[in-house]
């Protein structure tokens, strides 16, 4: 195997490690500048979110052999350790003899002569001593499940108290799988049948998705960006939990909607898709580079209803619309598996080792970042019910398992605003998906990726609290989670 894939793997990993953007950007500049064969990249990908999904696990094995713990060595080389034990342990067709020599070249490359020497002995005693053993499951069940299956104490803790202990075993084996590839077929130009005979004149094998008949999953799965059928705006990749939000939407052809966070497209094309194209669709979005993104998807699904705005929706959107979809910004953790870096914005273990979205961030204790999300999610919320008349509605969404983000956040919503009422989801997605009236989506009981949705009905009566006071009681509340 060529050095360069693994290489591309470790300043992919060092990059993400020392910097401030999530591991998907990074890797796919890196592998720009790589010039790597289809195997290659293939295996840079692998190593790299192979490690970003088992680091938990890599980083306590190595600290055992590390005098002063991994965190002691530099970043360059803690990742040439990781490297070399992800491929010892999980890739049975690289010998554990070439994983342990390629490390020890990288730690040459990016170190010096005593930390090439170090490397080596450290995987070399991995691989002829006696490993310890994990934590005892009966007497530490959140340290075993939290080192055996790689993820952060502080999150492992939240899903026993909520879940128990078998159903986190599973949440956390369904994070810890290579994600399925799944492409919806864009209705508005081929059908689902037509979708797969396109992917598999192109290589590409395909089964029905599990629950939605416009939902296709591509079994051989890697980049498809480059594939005619793609390109050409037949399908858009997004996994299957997603087209709940916009099956509870229900939006009709002519009515005008708002995507107050539309990016990168999904659910902002699937809207356009159910209207059959006909209507209006306002889609904001604040960042300069996922407003970028949101344009590309919806040029090349040729989705001529929809108008991209570049702004804060917050501030800017104004008007009134039949629909409002508040897909809100949150912590993610049902889609931990997808985003292989997500999980260890939680890891007080190691917060120097931690990237996040900020700074300020990455120094919060996860009470924190779930306080500052809430904040953030009931601004949308009351900015949306600004903007729907009596008889429209609100589906708020996220792709968070935690309370605090989702009903919680509905139930301050309505409690500021009575002039709007929790409709129930039944009449709009499939029963096994509904709890308590809400749409939810477990990873563990699904095999999908985690959602929630709630729909909101305005009723007319007069809310509550007036816009004035919301800033500063929004601001005291999440000071109260804090």
């Amino acid at each position: 195997m060529p050095l360069g894939a693994r290489k591309t793997a470790l300043l992919s990993l060092t990059e993400w490690e020392s910097g401030d953007r999530n591991i998907d950007v990074v890797l796919e500049h890196r592998l720009v500048g790589a010039n790597l064969d289809a195997r290659d990249t293939a295996l840079a990908q692998n190593l790299t979110y192979g490690v970003l999904r088992w680091k938990g696990r890599l980083d306590w094995v190595l600290d055992q052999y590390v005098n002063g713990g991994l965190t002691s060595l530099p970043v360059p080389i803690r990742n040439a350790l990781r490297l070399g034990l992800y491929q010892i342990d999980y890739l049975d067709r690289i010998p554990p003899r070439a994983a342990v020599n390629e490390s020890v070249e990288l730690a040459k490359e990016f170190g010096h002569k005593g930390t090439a020497g170090l490397v080596n002995a450290v995987l070399r005693n991995i691989l002829t001593s006696l490993r310890p053993d994990f934590p005892d499951m009966r007497k530490d069940p959140v340290g075993h499940i939290s080192v055996v299956y790689s993820h952060p104490r502080v999150l492992i803790e939240r899903w026993i108290a909520r879940y128990g202990i078998e159903m986190t075993v599973v949440f956390c084996e369904y994070n810890n799988e290579v994600p399925r590839l799944v492409a919806r077929a864009n209705g508005l130009s081929a059908t689902t049948p037509a979708l797969a005979r396109a992917l598999r004149s192109e290589g590409r094998e395909t089964r029905p998705g599990r629950y939605f008949d416009e939902c296709l999953e591509i079994l051989t799965g890697g980049d498809v960006s480059g594939l005619d059928c793609f390109k050409s705006g037949m399908m858009q990749i997004q996994d299957e939990s997603t087209l709940l939000a916009v099956r509870l939407l229900d939006p009709r052809p002519g009515e005008n909607i708002i995507d107050m966070c539309a990016a990168p497209g999904g659910k902002t094309t699937y809207i356009a898709e159910r209207m059959l194209g006909e209507g209006t669709i306002k889609a904001f979005e604040i960042s300069e580079a996922r407003a970028a993104k949101l344009t590309s998807n919806i040029e090349r699904l040729s989705i001529k209803s929809c108008d991209v705005i570049r702004d804060d929706a917050i501030a800017e959107a104004d008007g009134t619309a039949d629909g409002v979809l508040v897909d809100a910004p949150c912590t993610g953790t049902g889609t931990l598996g997808r985003r292989a870096d997500s999980r260890w914005k939680f890891d007080l273990d190691a917060r120097e080792r931690v990237r996040s979205d900020t700074e300020e961030l990455k120094r919060m204790h996860p009470r924190q970042i779930f306080a500052r999300q809430v904040e953030r999610q009931l601004r949308f919320l009351l900015k949306a019910a600004t903007l729907v008349d009596d008889g429209g509605r609100i589906v708020y969404s996220t792709c968070s398992m935690e309370p605090e983000e989702n009903e919680q956040v509905v139930t301050r919503f309505l409690d500021k605003r009575p002039d709007f009422a929790l409709e129930d989801a039944s009449d709009f997605v499939p029963p096994m998906f509904v709890d308590g009236g809400f749409v939810r989506v477990l990873p563990h009981k699904h095999a999908i990726d985690g959602a929630f949705a709630a729909r909101l009905i305005k009723s007319g009566r007069e809310p509550l609290v007036m816009e004035a006071q919301e800033s500063t009681e929004l601001a005291m509340e999440a000071k109260e989670i804090a």
